[in-house]
């Protein structure tokens, strides 16, 4: 009987050890649940307050950010490059107010210093903000009449960012302001298709059909443009974009000219012309009213100027360098064309 309780006793000693093992485990960490440590309370309220105060100073220059924008958007482009100066001197410099910098030099006159912008963004590593500065350098160069330069860059800023409509409608633009309107034609059918409702890409359009000889279809997009797409909605286009369209047409027409050698091209037969059917009109979302059609603007006149002038440049390609979140061409969709 002694020997089996001091068997039992034996054999319990370790089963009391293992239980001070996981007791003192238990101990080193920490008390857990409700009930915690109150300076590890501490240490998490001063993390959020940390993290509070990163968000809204991130909150603060998005809204800055936002405000120069909207200055840019309404073509107040003097007081956005003070703002721009006053936001890098706040926040410190980034890509983003850098590429905004560099559209408000360009639209103050400030060529050089533009062009200097945007080419040292052309090292960022985010491609979204190279393709913008390739735009910037593009609409730089064609304001200038280096339109070889200005489609060069275009054409680099399209292979980054294919579906870009702005970016494909300028550089078919600079195409047809180099007179080349049969390499306009691609371009300018995507930036069509994938904007539908832009006016300044539709008004390119239009400008491409009436120089390629397609008047029956520019007429068509014309009066479909020319109409309200609901109640209330303002149309697209009205006469002030009318009339500036006309100028842009002769300022086409007489590229077309000098590249031809005094003459406008002969237009090519029907079975080998780059036509748009009637199919790619109806293909925006755009209703069409029973109302007279609109007329086309009238052919330039014949005159070629002199060597070694050229024409000036027409507005429709001085907007803002852009990407997905680019400001808009005009802060009113009934007048298209950037000033």
């Amino acid at each position: 009987m002694r020997q089996t309780h001091r068997n039992t006793r034996t054999r319990s000693l370790p089963l009391l050890a293992l239980a001070a093992a996981l007791l003192g485990g238990c101990a080193s960490k920490g008390p857990q649940g409700y009930g915690a440590a109150e300076q590890s309370t501490a240490a998490q309220a001063q993390q959020q307050m940390e993290k509070a105060a990163q968000l809204t100073q991130i909150d603060a220059q998005q809204t800055y950010l936002n405000l120069i924008r909207q200055m840019q958007q309404a073509n107040q482009w003097y007081a956005s490059l003070a703002h721009t100066q006053a936001f890098e001197r706040q926040y410190g410099s980034q890509p983003q107010i850098r590429l905004m910098r560099a559209d408000a030099l360009r639209n103050t006159g400030q060529g050089k210093l533009a062009e200097q912008g945007y080419q040292a963004l052309l090292a960022d590593p985010d491609s979204s903000t190279v393709a913008r500065a390739r735009r910037g350098l593009g609409l730089l160069y064609a304001s200038q009449g280096q339109y070889p330069n200005a489609i060069a860059q275009l054409e680099m800023a399209r292979q980054i960012n294919p579906i870009d409509a702005d970016v494909l409608s300028d550089l078919a633009y600079a195409h047809m302001l180099d007179g080349q309107t049969e390499a306009a034609h691609l371009p300018v059918l995507q930036a069509a298709q994938l904007a539908p409702g832009n006016a300044r890409v539709q008004l390119n359009l239009a400008l491409y059909l009436m120089a390629s000889d397609q008047k029956a279809q520019a007429s068509q997009l014309l009066q479909r443009l020319s109409q309200p797409a609901a109640k209330n909605v303002p149309a697209l286009i009205d006469a002030n974009s009318m009339q500036t369209l006309q100028a842009q047409l002769q300022t086409v027409q007489i590229a077309m000219r000098r590249r031809n050698g005094g003459e406008l091209p002969t237009p090519a037969p029907l079975a080998a012309a780059p036509m748009v059917d009637s199919a790619t009109l109806a293909a925006s979302p755009l209703t069409v009213p029973a109302t007279a059609p609109v007329v086309a603007p009238a052919a330039a006149p014949s005159e070629v100027p002199a060597a070694g002038s050229r024409p000036a440049l027409p507005t429709a390609l001085r907007s803002t360098a852009a990407g997905n979140d680019s400001p808009p061409i005009t802060a009113s969709p009934a007048r298209p064309i950037a000033p």
